[in-house]
């Protein structure tokens, strides 16, 4: 499952590290776990069921064991009161014993102690004849049945062969045992029916306690040992051990698979639920974003619609004042221009003989006019704003003639550092009028001296004309607004020289930039593309 993009700050998108949301995870977790808990309860709960059923079904064929053995006792007590009244007459226990022997390999017979040998008296079916000694290991089960009260059980062994012998002592009188033995072809034989209560079982019988292989009577499966359930029962004075096992489940194979489907079905369950709150919740958080982003949308149009009207109405301002700057600078023109020329006149017809005052008196009235003068061609620049007629400029020739025709104050240091050869396209006056508003403004930040550098340069196809002076500074409140039109913080002037050098500079697609400390001094950049750049090699 892919990471789903989430909404960061700003719009931003970033990837989530789960792929799942809080609730989902926890619906997940709490679903998933309760679907794995019941599969494991039910899992347990069946295997017990399973051991107990396997229990009661070992417990049920114990219980047919036992009882067919207890009529094998109940058949030797019968017939050793036969073989006791009818001593000397062998013919007369074999007739009675002649129905109990129905099996191939199964023999009955009577036998009595005579000195440290165990002789045959009686015998029926396949058991030895009367007068032959029985085998050791028979005997060993004699001298045990002698001093045991009730049946006693063994495995007798001869040869290759082996029996499995019930033999009941003093049956047929002292020092007697009457037996019956059932001859064993094989330990593993076949499966019983499964109409028998152990049809659907592997067991294995043994004539011990325990399960020793070397008892072991009969086998229904080679897979021994068994893991199933044990069952001992009694079979006379003997203690057999019934080993059972289910190859098959007792339960059902619908109640064993009961645990699997819970958890398919589980599993699907929790799979539906997290996609349908995965998918609603991503639907709701997708309505969410768009309302967030169509809110911010909103309000991005109507910031952008008030800074609209404001600039508008700002604009609407300035071009009333700019009509009325060009009125007004159309009608002082020309009587600036008359008075300067009568204060021309006046200095020319007092010439040598006019006094110190008379002089200062002139002199004043003609800076103040120039300064008048310098207003109203400010005034008509900012309301012409004409488009620039673009030529070839050698910037290095620009900046001599600008500042040849704005001499330093006193006090006042001019450094030069120009690259020869930087030509560019732009309309020569407009650019040297913007040079000189900067460096007019340089001289008057520096009233008590300093040092004015004017430098150009080019890299990367621009063009760059700086002028830096050691003044007085800007904060950051005026070097924010310094070329906002008729924003200025000086005693005298309107505001203009910025703002018009800022729109020519604009108007050949450049910039300028504006560095300030305050009482460390400003440097302005211009930076205008470059026609072409030819660097001259000194020799």
């Amino acid at each position: 499952m892919a990471e789903a993009p989430v909404l960061g700050p700003a719009g931003r998108t970033r990837a989530r590290w789960w792929p799942l949301r809080l609730v989902s995870t926890v619906i997940l977790l709490v679903m998933g776990g309760v679907v794995v808990a019941s599969a494991l309860i039910t899992l347990s709960v069946i295997r017990d069921q399973e051991r107990l059923l396997l229990r009661e079904r070992t417990g049920e064929a114990a219980a047919v064991l036992g009882g067919a053995f207890a009529g094998v006792q109940s058949s030797l007590l019968l017939l050793g009161a036969i073989a006791a009244t009818d001593r000397g007459h062998p013919q007369l226990f074999a007739s009675a014993a002649h129905p109990e022997v129905t099996a191939p390999g199964q023999g009955l017979l009577v036998t009595a102690q005579r000195g440290t040998q165990m002789t045959v008296t009686a015998a029926a079916g396949t058991a030895p004849a009367v007068g032959s000694a029985i085998p050791p290991d028979q005997v060993r089960l004699a001298h045990r049945a002698l001093v045991t009260r009730g049946m006693v059980s063994g495995l007798v062994r001869q040869g290759s062969r082996r029996w499995i012998a019930f033999g009941l002592g003093n049956a047929a009188g002292p020092a007697t045992v009457v037996w019956e033995e059932s001859a064993l072809a094989s330990t593993v034989t076949t499966k019983p029916s499964a109409s028998s209560p152990w049809g659907n079982l592997d067991i294995a019988l043994y004539l011990s306690a325990r399960p020793d292989p070397s008892t072991l009577i009969l086998a229904t499966t080679r897979n021994l040992p068994l893991a199933g359930a044990q069952y001992p029962f009694r079979v006379g004075a003997d203690t057999w051990l019934l080993v059972t096992s289910s190859p098959g489940p007792l339960v059902g194979s619908l109640a064993e698979n009961m645990p699997w489907v819970i958890l398919v079905i589980g599993v699907i369950a929790v799979a539906l639920t997290v996609t349908v709150v995965e998918t609603m919740g991503r639907r709701r958080d997708y309505a969410d974003r768009l309302v967030e982003e169509r809110t911010a949308s909103l309000q991005n149009a109507m910031t952008e619609l008030e800074a609209a009207q404001a600039r508008l109405v700002q604009q609407e301002k300035l071009a009333a004042v700019g009509q009325l700057a060009s009125s007004v600078g159309h009608e002082l023109r020309n009587p600036l221009a008359v008075i300067m020329n009568v204060l021309y006149l006046l200095e020319a017809g007092t010439g040598a003989d006019a006094d110190e005052a008379t002089r200062r008196h002139l002199a004043t009235a003609k800076r103040e006019t120039s300064t008048a003068t310098l207003i109203v061609s400010d005034l008509l620049d900012y309301a012409r704003g004409r488009e620039p007629i673009l030529g070839p400029v050698q910037v290095c020739d620009l900046v001599t003639e600008a500042l040849s025709v704005v001499p330093p104050p006193a006090g006042v240091q001019v450094v030069d550092h120009c690259d020869p050869g930087i030509t560019i396209h732009a309309d020569r006056d407009q650019i040297r009028q913007a040079v000189l508003n900067l460096i007019t403004n340089g001289y008057e930040s520096m009233p008590d001296g300093g040092v004015l550098t004017v430098s150009a340069s080019s890299e990367s196809g621009s063009a760059h004309i700086t002028v830096t002076d050691t003044g007085m500074g800007m904060d950051t409140g005026t070097r924010e607004n310094i070329f906002t039109p008729f924003y200025t913080s000086k005693a005298r002037g309107i505001g203009l020289g910025l703002a018009v050098t800022q729109r020519v500079v604009e108007a050949h697609d450049g910039t300028i930039a504006v560095e300030s400390t305050p009482s460390v001094g400003s440097s302005f950049t211009i930076t205008v593309p470059v026609m072409a750049t030819m660097v001259s090699v000194a020799p």
